[in-house]
């Protein structure tokens, strides 16, 4: 039984401690949510929506011109390769590359010498024609006063042959006689025809030989010609491009010698969108003037569009325009570019608004009591001032005064809350 007794006081003791930890994890966990449940509640507060800070443009509608940027290239239609018309050495150049000319200034100079010969050639050959005519002339009025005498031999032949027929059917000449007598008759005869003829031949030689010295005027005509065109000419103003020869070279009919261009006569040539092309015929139908500027040598210049090319160049985009400068041409290098713009037609009831402005392509965003509104718009175009762009836009929502936003924003969004920053701008 005392044995019994000490087993049970061990288990006790056992499991007392088994239930010691158990018993303060119970506390632990007890404490914890006494304090939990105790602790201070902390005050609610809601968050205020964020204001993004933007910048802003006023706006009225206005009549306004669109404009395009432009590239053109400085060309001229008058552009000549002038050609040696001779066979020549070059004696000397008088002008050379680049330098500027006048019309009828000699560019360069071809020995004559092998050219004035071949002109005493054909004044020898009219010369001697001359001649040939004058004898002709001479001879016909010989062949007419001898015309009247070989009609009287034959008249005293045929007496003559008469007479000694009689006698001879008398018996009181010879038929030696008679036929001597006939013989004289037949030879008056025949000069008298070959006198004839020669007078009926007349016009004819006459004709032949003025023929002949019309042809040797011609002939001495291009010889003339050719004797001038040992000096080579300009045949306008303008500006000496190439030299294709030197003195000394022997040059052949035919081959190139110089070329220049007009400088009085400049265009520029630039391509035009082919969206545009519409908008500019039209005005060119109605006579209405397109003018475009440029900067050339740090000068403001004006030009005017005279007309649209006849073809669309492969791969182009557009339709090449041709402009003039308003006032007298200014010294540029042929092929040189300059940067243009053009001046398109006045359109009513257009905004200008800065290109940051726009959204999407087509969007602009209005302020309206401290939030965006989101607006369709119609790009019209473009327009350049004090080296800024701007873009022309058009739409039945927009109103004289609103405060377009001009800001990038990446969440721009119809109803997003905005504070309009000082310095916002006005742009009419």
């Amino acid at each position: 039984m005392r044995v019994q007794a000490v087993h049970a006081s061990i288990r006790s003791r056992l499991n007392r401690r088994r239930l010691l930890p158990v018993l303060l994890v119970l506390v632990a966990v007890v404490i914890a949510g006494l304090l939990i449940a105790l602790r201070p509640t902390p005050p609610e507060s809601t968050p205020e929506e964020k204001a993004w800070p933007i910048q802003t443009t006023v706006i009225e509608p206005a009549s306004r011109s669109p404009q395009i940027r432009l590239l053109g290239r400085v060309e001229t239609p008058f552009r000549s390769t002038l050609s040696a018309a001779v066979t020549a050495d070059v004696a000397r150049l008088v002008h050379l590359e680049g330098q500027h000319v006048k019309r009828d200034d000699i560019i360069l100079e071809l020995e004559d010498d092998e050219v004035s010969l071949l002109v005493d050639q054909r004044q020898a050959d009219l010369a001697e024609l001359e001649s040939q005519i004058a004898q002709e002339r001479n001879q016909y009025d010989a062949d007419r006063q001898l015309l009247d005498r070989e009609k009287s031999l034959v008249a005293l032949a045929q007496r003559a042959l008469d007479r000694e027929q009689r006698l001879s059917e008398s018996n009181l000449n010879s038929q030696t006689r008679l036929d001597q007598a006939r013989e004289a008759l037949q030879a008056a005869e025949i000069s008298l025809v070959n006198r004839q003829l020669a007078v009926a031949n007349h016009d004819s030689r006459l004709k032949s030989l003025k023929a002949k010295l019309d042809r040797a005027n011609a002939l001495l005509a291009q010889a003339g010609l050719d004797l001038g065109r040992t000096r080579i000419h300009a045949p306008f103003d303008g500006i000496i491009t190439e030299i294709d020869v030197s003195p000394g070279e022997r040059v052949r009919p035919g081959e190139a010698l110089v070329s220049l261009y007009a400088s009085d006569d400049l265009e520029v040539r630039a391509q035009i969108p082919m969206n545009r092309i519409p908008t500019i015929q039209q005005a060119l139908a109605n006579d209405r003037a397109l003018t475009a500027t440029t900067r050339l040598g740090g000068v403001s210049r004006q030009l005017h569009l005279t007309r649209l090319s006849g073809q669309v160049n492969t791969g182009a985009g557009g339709v090449d325009g041709l402009f003039r400068f308003t006032d007298n041409a200014p010294d540029a290098a042929l092929n040189r570019t300059l940067d243009m713009t053009l001046e398109l037609p006045a359109e009513p009831g257009l905004f200008s608004v800065p290109v940051a402005a726009l959204y999407d392509e087509h969007t602009l965003y209005r302020v309206q009591d401290g939030r965006l509104e989101a607006l369709d718009v119609q790009v019209m175009g473009d327009r350049f001032e004090q080296d800024r762009q701007f873009l022309l836009v058009r739409s039945d929502r927009l109103r004289d005064g609103d405060r377009i936003l001009a800001t990038q924003l990446p969440n721009a969004i119809s109803g997003l809350k905005v504070s309009v920053m000082d310095g916002a701008t006005d742009h009419g």
